[in-house]
């Protein structure tokens, strides 16, 4: 289920019309509108706000599929998203990879391997060729 159908039902569970559910969260209807149809996405305070208002349990958001599409790390909170240009929440890559639209540069994708193995703790030669099939097969290094 995709984020703009858990904004959905977030606000249906709560009974609550796109006007009220914009006035309590202090955006507009069409911000509303657009996170429900999915061509926007909310910024991290106002996901934030969400999760608060309506107690949600922010693992709601995220399923086992939800990984950055440029490192794999999965996302487990609303700070591990980044943020596109206009400072909403980034559902394809995690904070650091992508900050305000631009992503963590990388010369080459073996030195984006390397850059990521430092995080694991005693990588094998057989860790490092199965991250590297795990990235091949996401959004910024797959050639599909």
């Amino acid at each position: 289920m995709k984020i703009a159908e858990k904004i959905t039902n977030i606000r249906k569970n709560s009974g609550l019309t796109q006007k009220d559910f914009a006035d309590k969260l202090f955006v507009t209807r069409q911000a509303v509108t657009r996170w429900e149809s999915g061509e926007t996405t909310p910024t991290i305070e106002t996901l934030k706000a969400m999760i608060d208002l309506f107690n949600v349990d922010a693992n709601v958001l995220f399923d086992s599929s939800c990984v950055c599409q440029s490192c794999g790390r999965q996302f487990e909170s609303v700070e591990d998203l980044g943020t596109n240009l206009d400072k909403s929440i980034s559902m394809d890559y995690c904070n650091p990879c992508i900050t305000d639209g631009e992503l963590y540069p990388a010369n080459s994708f073996d030195e984006w391997v390397d850059l990521c193995l430092q995080y694991f703790d005693n990588p094998t030669a057989e860790t490092k060729e199965q991250y590297r099939q795990q990235l091949l097969a996401l959004k910024r290094w797959s050639k599909g």
